[in-house]
């Protein structure tokens, strides 16, 4: 299993590992999931320009752009292509290839760096699964990739980046979507279905509700019920009717709710005792859940 490490980069080089030059970034974020590597990489100056990279061995490289408007011309051996990318668009390239290309227009992305053995992890947990390869595509509309990509990239620059739970469960849902829909050896059933038992479920359950501020990894909890990753995801969703996110969430409502009623603790306090980020980050969810910010909950049950 793959043990995810967490951090951000910093822009103490005058490139980064893709090519593009690191002065002028706006916005220039870094996560580590479940194999797979995230980047926020966004200019207003528009793109970097020439770009090219040389051949490795990390896996898949995936682009998507967040707004429309951008350009490249792909060079190759002995001809190039030019792609226009709208809003939504990706593109899915082997970092095994050497790869020059002459980027114009906005620059605004979130690029996915994958392993190949998270997709092989994937491929065995999916017996509808032919093949672990993925094709090379380029400017190609995927809503869905992109609208998971925005929900990871949520927080500002500023704030706390989003928990390992969360982080991991969206590398999972990225790579089952690219092997579903961009794997070079298609699909040939429907997947099978599978529930935890009642032993693992409580396990699980134990284990998130102990680590409320999140640091808890999927590969964590899947070792504890003996599954990989991708399968502990789909079982746990598959039993309880949320993912392990989800559920976190509610368990840290619910105790904000408890302390809320039984204490005279601040909410600064109690958004850090729940696992919330900050007070603001407390409210904002609280108030979803809930329908009614922690404060004014709070006033309406001790009247």
């Amino acid at each position: 299993m793959i043990a995810p490490h967490r951090t951000q980069s910093s822009n103490t080089a005058k490139t980064d590992t893709f090519g593009c030059s690191l002065a002028g970034l706006d916005d220039d974020r870094r996560l580590a999931g479940a194999g797979i590597n995230f980047y926020r990489k966004a200019s207003a100056a528009g793109s970097p320009g020439l770009v090219t990279t040389p051949a490795t061995q990390k896996g898949y490289l995936i682009g998507i752009t967040l707004e429309g408007g951008h350009r490249r011309r792909v060079f190759r051996e002995h001809h190039s292509s030019v792609y226009d990318f709208e809003q939504d668009a990706i593109y899915v390239r082997d970092l095994s290839e050497d790869y020059k290309a002459e980027l114009s227009g906005a620059f605004n992305f979130v690029l996915l760096e994958v392993s190949r053995e998270m997709l092989r992890e994937i491929a065995d947990d999916e017996p509808a699964l032919k093949a672990t390869d993925l094709q090379t595509i380029f400017a190609t509309p995927d809503p869905t990739l992109a609208g998971l990509a925005r929900a990871l990239f949520s927080w500002s620059a500023r704030n706390q980046a989003p928990s390992s739970l969360f982080i991991d469960q969206m590398s999972i849902a990225m790579g089952v979507h690219l092997l579903h829909r961009y794997g070079s050896g298609g699909i040939s059933v429907a997947r099978r279905q599978r529930t935890l038992s009642r032993w693992n479920e409580n396990k699980a359950k134990a284990l998130i509700a102990s680590r409320l501020s999140g640091d808890v990894s999927v590969a964590e909890l899947a070792s504890e019920c003996n599954l990989s990753a991708g399968m502990f995801i789909r079982a746990f969703r598959q039993t309880t009717g949320r993912t392990p996110h989800q559920w976190l969430t509610e368990q840290r409502v619910q105790r904000a709710q408890d302390l809320l009623l039984k204490s005279q603790t601040s909410l600064v306090e109690i958004s850090a005792a729940c696992g919330f980020a900050d007070q603001s980050h407390f409210t904002r969810v609280f108030s979803k859940v809930i329908g009614t910010s922690p404060g004014a909950w709070r006033k309406m049950r001790l009247l």
